[in-house]
């Protein structure tokens, strides 16, 4: 079973290798404690869903974009209806996703880090 033969396979297990590994550099173990870890946890969690979002935005106008203009000009293919039936609603799907959790977890960010500017 190869977790890179599909995508949601392929984020789920970077997320989890992810998280594996901040467990790892963590030495007392507890990560959870104090607010201060709490938004570090967060602002991570911001980070990734934003590298997300914005790696779907530049696959969006720099590679499905110019594709649905080549499989115009392509007499013998399927189209672009393909493109536009298969893979777009998937892309969108995750576009919509991650744009939102890093909406939310940006805004958890805030409320974590004002309380602790303000000390």
């Amino acid at each position: 079973m190869n977790p890179l033969k599909s995508v949601r396979a392929t984020i789920i297990s970077g997320f989890v290798l992810s998280v594996v590994i901040a467990f790892l550099v963590n030495n007392d173990g507890d990560i959870l404690e104090t607010m201060n870890e709490r938004w570090s946890l967060v602002v991570w969690l911001h980070v990734f869903f934003g590298v997300i979002w914005i790696g779907l935005l530049y696959y969006f106008n720099f590679v499905q974009v110019p594709a649905v203009g080549d499989a115009l000009a392509d007499d013998g293919g399927p189209g672009p209806s393909a493109i536009n039936k298969y893979v777009a609603p998937r892309a969108l799907w995750w576009f919509r996703w991650s744009a939102l959790l890093t909406w939310i977890t940006g805004a958890t960010a805030l409320h974590y880090y004002l309380p602790m500017s303000l000390h």
